[in-house]
């Protein structure tokens, strides 16, 4: 004679074996359940696009003020522990105009019995205003004699294309066109709605009618 109460195995049971038993019930909460069903209507491509944009322009701009410290630092550094050494200026190079664009000529200094030379900027990134000396002052590092800042505030390595702060908002406007990319190709999926707000309590509000059985257990319970 089975107990009262006892439950005959299989009846709206899976086998106590079966994956669906050693699963259990529904671990996954609603909230997550909404946002997987939404990223699933999410258009790979354009967010895809948008990301590689804004991510690009994020590291093209932090890039860019990383190298401009990197360059004030090496230079503040080679005039206080730098040797002087003076350097012939030549070969001019102007790539759009003069007074504009990436102005550069070449020093020819001596260190160390060693013939040194590199190209660097003529004056800033705008380029020269006027014609550049032909002899200028260098400040080189003894331990790396090819390492050096120039009197016009020129490192060895200030012709390169992070040397430029118009890089920045070019860099700042692919970030922003990638987040609009990214942005509305999560808007259709609802990702930036607000969620709905839980009716207000009072009287207005239907209540649940308790059955009669509930109503004496209640009791029961006092």
């Amino acid at each position: 004679m089975e107990p009262s109460g006892g439950r005959e195995p299989g009846a709206g049971e899976p086998p106590p074996g079966s994956t669906e038993a050693a699963a259990g019930p529904e671990r996954v909460p609603g909230r997550w359940r909404r946002l997987r069903s939404r990223l699933r209507g999410v258009d790979r491509r354009s967010a895809a696009i948008g990301l590689v944009l804004l991510l690009a322009g994020l590291t093209y701009a932090v890039a860019i003020g990383a190298y401009k410290w990197h360059l004030h630092a090496k230079a503040e550094r080679l005039r206080a522990d730098g040797v002087p050494v003076r350097a012939t200026v030549t070969d001019r190079h102007n790539t759009v105009g003069r007074g504009g664009g990436t102005d550069t000529v070449r020093v020819w200094y001596e260190y160390g019995g060693v013939q040194h030379n590199e190209r660097i900027l003529c004056g800033s990134a705008g380029g020269c205003s006027e014609e550049p000396p032909e002899e200028m002052m260098l400040w080189v590092d003894p331990e790396r004699p090819a390492e050096f800042v120039a009197a016009n505030g020129n490192t060895d390595d200030s012709v390169f294309f992070l040397n430029s702060w118009g890089g920045i908002p070019f860099g700042l406007l692919g970030a922003a066109v990638g987040g609009v990319f990214v942005f509305a190709a999560l808007v259709p999926t609802g990702m930036f709605d607000r969620p709905a707000s839980a009716p207000p309590r009072g009287p207005g509000r239907d209540r649940v009618r308790r059955t009669r059985a509930a109503r004496r257990r209640g009791k029961a319970r006092r």
